[in-house]
């Protein structure tokens, strides 16, 4: 049910984007890693007093007691977040949404590959894109962390707040892949495939600023994403990386079963 001839062309379509993002999180990994030292800590810290509001709304608060806590306070409540974001919504409009406004769909599905193959493949590409990048980034940290701090990090739990990341970044995918199979034209998969993810982003930021706006968070799928329960072992950050998941399928199916039943004007 998979196109090899247009997973190599997938491939080589994402490649760039990918190498910039992850890039991009690779420097601000490592970054962060190094700063893992009690004068850098502080500085942080005092950022953390300075600028209250603003640094809560990137996610990044709290005291870190260890070197996991330490990246999950200051990767994972805006960098780990937002550069994923931006490449889900450079794939999807590659992979899916690109040949749709152009016109080159016609000329894909005259070839002897059924519609259900040719959006499975092309779901499929995205979803091993992120995963490749997750795994990627995984492996800089954990390699960064044994050079600068042998033995600190608590490798399992990292996995455990990565697969939960992982999880999430497949979620807001499946919201941009359903809006590219919903739309001929690309405004509206602009307004619906990148505006909603990134006004779940901003809402997830306004819900940490505050009691006062903390209802916003309940608006967000970001909200979803258990990262301290999850490097603390919490049992209850199953449910929320379960609920993930199934968005992530729910909307991928009735993306990809629409595809295959609409009426393409190309």
């Amino acid at each position: 049910m998979l196109s090899i001839s247009m997973l190599k062309h997938n491939f080589k379509a994402c490649l760039v984007p990918f190498i910039i993002i992850f890039a991009f999180l690779v420097m601000y990994t490592t970054v962060i890693i190094y700063m893992y030292n009690p004068e850098l800590a502080e500085m942080l810290q005092g950022y953390q007093e300075a600028l209250p509001q603003m640094m809560a709304a990137v996610g990044m608060t709290g005291v870190a007691a260890s070197l996991i806590e330490w990246i999950q306070i200051y990767l994972y409540g805006f960098i780990m977040l937002l550069f994923p974001l931006i490449f889900i919504i450079i794939a999807v409009n590659k992979l899916v949404m690109g040949f749709i406004d152009n016109g080159s769909m016609a000329g894909i599905l005259a070839t002897p590959n059924s519609r259900g193959k040719i959006i499975i493949t092309q779901l499929l590409s995205l979803y091993i894109w992120l995963f490749i990048l997750m795994s990627c980034i995984s492996a800089v940290g954990i390699l960064s962390a044994n050079a600068m701090f042998p033995g600190e990090l608590a490798i399992g739990k990292y996995l455990c707040l990565n697969a939960g990341t992982l999880m999430l970044w497949f979620a807001v995918a499946s919201i941009t892949f359903l809006a590219a199979c919903l739309f001929s034209d690309a405004k509206y998969f602009y307004v619906l495939g990148a505006g909603v993810p990134i006004l779940f982003f901003f809402f997830n930021m306004m819900g940490n600023m505050g009691e006062e706006l903390k209802f916003f968070k309940y608006a967000s799928i970001y909200s979803l994403l258990p990262a301290d329960k999850l490097i603390a072992g919490n049992s209850e950050a199953v449910l929320p990386c379960v609920i993930l998941l199934l968005i992530s399928v729910v909307l991928s199916t009735v993306g990809g079963v629409y595809f295959t039943k609409r009426d393409l004007s190309l």
